[in-house]
């Protein structure tokens, strides 16, 4: 057995000794384990098509998040990040937990860095958060019959622009949108009671592509087309004088109406486009910067250049703001008041039972095995199997350390 594999479970090291892996079948479900990570893949009968499809698995994204965190590890070796969910806040006990209401594991007592745009962990679990304060705003606003459109604004790039350099310009052109006689006179012409903001970016064959999608809170009665017909001249002039070129008539504004927005902030998972804008996978050829990361870790075509491009991209985008609501809305829609990432990525579940409390010398095995993920899923499905696992990991850990694994 490769002595980096860090699978525990009975099933799947009997799984390690098939060359290609091995499918379990059930009358509807099949499982492919990978033979090198252990990692489960589930497909089903989708019922219309009468193929295979993938079956989401909340453990799954799980392990990609710790996945993707250990390349991030190595990649900022000095950050604030790498040491997220991996050191222990001092004087405190670290402890599994799970959430009664949820049935969803997770760690106590380690320093959490509260990054959106580097870090897997904490991402996940701010922007999930940061999504249901959309869904609640955007049902809030219909109920007072206000309109909810999407505007997203975009800039001409090329590669040899300054990413950073290109991210103050953009938010220098937004602010001035707003500033200026005809953008407030626009603004009160259409009726736009608020916006919510957010940044996002992806890389092409043309470099870095960052953009705005913003969420207009309308009064109603003017269409998509009229309130782009507005914005999108109001964009170039913006660009033009914070010292961008002139977006096109054709990319550089695009509002699309309610029926957008409301998909946009809510449907979650890996393929959204606002919160979690940085986690999907690119389309037509563009990546995100958590396909860097997959590249990384699979050691993929290229993969060294996307280390080069994470790096940049996390240096970039580094203390900016996932969301921005404008002056006034929260109160408006009684949102309350904003909590920060750091506030988020802190929240704990109120009602949850611990199921242990780890030593040092134990969360060194978690972490040397790179188990993280393991724990919480036999935390979840096996609590009462927990002491085993822990005992196995750390007989694992020994053999790492002496090198027979």
């Amino acid at each position: 057995m490769d002595k980096n594999n860090t699978m525990v479970c009975d099933r799947n090291t009997e799984a390690l000794k098939e060359p290609l892996g091995i499918y379990a079948k059930t009358p509807s479900t099949h499982e492919f384990i990978d033979p090198l990570t252990g990692l489960i893949t589930r497909f089903k009968i989708d019922p219309k098509s009468r193929e295979y499809v993938e079956e989401i698995d909340p453990s799954r994204f799980r392990w990609e998040r710790f996945a993707y965190k250990s390349v991030v590890n190595q990649l900022l070796p000095t950050s604030r990040t790498s040491k997220c969910m991996r050191w222990r806040v001092p004087k405190q006990s670290l402890q599994i937990l799970k959430s009664q209401e949820h049935n969803k594991a997770f760690y106590t007592g380690l320093q959490i860095c509260a990054s959106v745009w580097a870090c897997p962990v904490c991402a996940a679990k701010i922007s999930e958060r940061r999504r249901a304060e959309l869904v609640a705003a955007l049902a809030v606003a219909r109920s007072m019959g206000m309109q909810v459109y999407l505007l997203t604004l975009t800039v001409p790039h090329g590669l040899g622009d300054d990413l950073k350099a290109l991210l103050e310009q953009i938010h220098k052109a937004y602010s001035k949108t707003s500033s200026g006689r005809a953008g407030q006179n626009i603004r009160k012409l259409l009726g736009l009671r608020g916006t919510v903001r957010a940044l996002e970016t992806t890389y092409g064959v043309n470099g870095f592509h960052p953009h705005l999608h913003i969420l207009l809170f309308l009064d109603g009665g003017f269409s998509p087309a009229s309130v782009q017909n507005a914005f999108a001249p109001l964009w170039q002039q913006a660009c033009m004088r914070a010292g961008l070129p002139r977006p096109s008539d054709e990319h550089g504004c695009r509002v699309d109406d309610g029926t957008y927005a409301a998909a946009y902030a809510s449907k979650w998972g890996l393929e959204s486009e606002l919160t979690k804008s940085h986690t999907k996978k690119g389309r037509n050829g563009s990546r995100t910067p958590w396909d860097f990361l997959r590249a990384v870790l699979d050691k993929s075509e290229g993969w060294q250049q996307a280390a080069i491009l994470f790096r940049t991209y996390a240096e970039a985008f580094k203390g900016k703001r996932q969301l921005y609501w404008s002056n006034g809305l929260r109160d408006l829609l009684a949102m309350g008041e904003q909590a920060s990432d750091e506030e988020l990525a802190a929240v704990q579940e109120d009602s949850a039972l611990m199921l242990a409390e780890l030593t040092d010398e134990q969360w060194r095995a978690i972490l040397r095995t790179k188990s993280e993920s393991i724990v919480l899923d036999m935390a979840e499905t096996h609590p009462q199997a927990l002491p085993v696992l822990l005992a196995s990991l750390l007989e694992r850990a020994k053999k790492f350390v002496t090198g027979t694994g």
